[in-house]
């Protein structure tokens, strides 16, 4: 449930025309967790979310959205998160994104992840914290700022992206292509990221079946190809997960259930093992909260 802020100085000025938003929200855990056959410790967190948008006079709407949790922490010059997980500051554009849309399409700029990154994505993990997310193939890092390009004409969409550029140091910025594609329930996403010699080709396709969702994504990263399968079932209130991985070495299986209990309140609970396991396997038990 997010609150919506309406921009005072725009409701002042600007009788008839659409004024600037603000919303806020957020999410939140606690439970506990067993990682690698250890001692089974608490783990919990909050985060508060802030999302603005506004349009201007000729039609182009804009905006950005930033975490408190990363909304003014020092840059890390080795930062290499994606898709709004940095911890990096939002004043630098290595925490949170800001956009612009129009007839050209969608230009965000920030911690967006590449486009492969970002329109082939992941196979679905389990537990309430991830459990070390071994369901995720690997994307080539990058430093943030990077700016990313969304297209769509109808089912077809279009994505390209650049890591920073003018780099001090004359690194080499990470460049990224995809296209994707919809069927009705059915999706296809297929890309490429380059690094300087580093190449990293990717490729998903997902379906939802009634109560029923598969995904499968691959990555082939300078000829060493991961992969990862997950499916989900929902009945009623509960929903069951699973997912296999391999990135070229370690095999990986998880399993996973959550059950909603309403208001934005759900139980979840993860079991994953496989062979970077060295010590057993991973289990979590806990409460998720979305405001």
């Amino acid at each position: 449930m997010k609150r919506v802020l309406l921009a005072s100085t725009a409701l002042v000025m600007s009788a008839g025309i659409a004024a600037a938003e603000v919303s806020i929200g957020g999410d939140g855990r606690m439970g506990i967790v067993n990682t690698d056959g250890g001692d089974a410790m608490f783990s919990s967190r909050i985060r508060i979310s802030f999302t603005a948008s506004g349009e201007t006079d000729g039609g182009l709407t804009f905006g950005g959205s930033i975490r408190a949790d990363n909304a003014g922490k020092s840059v890390d010059a080795k930062h290499t998160a994606g898709d709004n997980t940095s911890s990096g500051g939002g004043v630098s554009g290595a925490g949170g994104a800001v956009y612009v849309s129009g007839l050209f399409g969608k230009i965000i700029m920030g911690d967006t992840g590449s486009a492969a990154k970002h329109a082939v994505g992941q196979a679905g993990g389990v537990g309430y914290t991830g459990l070390g997310d071994k369901n995720e193939i690997g994307y080539i890092g990058d430093i943030h700022p990077s700016a990313r390009w969304d297209y769509s004409m109808g089912a077809l969409s279009l994505h390209a992206s650049t890591g920073q550029i003018g780099q001090a140091d004359n690194a080499d910025s990470l460049l990224s292509g995809v296209m994707s594609y919809s069927i009705g329930d059915v999706g296809f996403g297929a890309g490429v990221e380059r690094k300087g010699d580093m190449q990293n080709v990717a490729a998903s396709v997902s379906a939802a079946l009634g109560d029923a969702s598969v995904k499968v994504v691959f990555g082939s990263n300078d000829d060493v190809e991961s992969y990862g399968a997950s499916a989900a079932f929902a009945t009623g209130m509960a929903t069951f997960n699973a997912f296999a991985s391999s990135d070229g070495t370690d095999d990986h299986f998880g399993i996973g259930a959550a059950f909603d209990l309403g208001g934005g309140a759900a139980i979840k609970g993860g079991f994953v093992d496989g062979d970077s396991l060295k010590g057993g396997s991973s289990f979590d038990l806990g409460l998720t909260m979305s405001f």
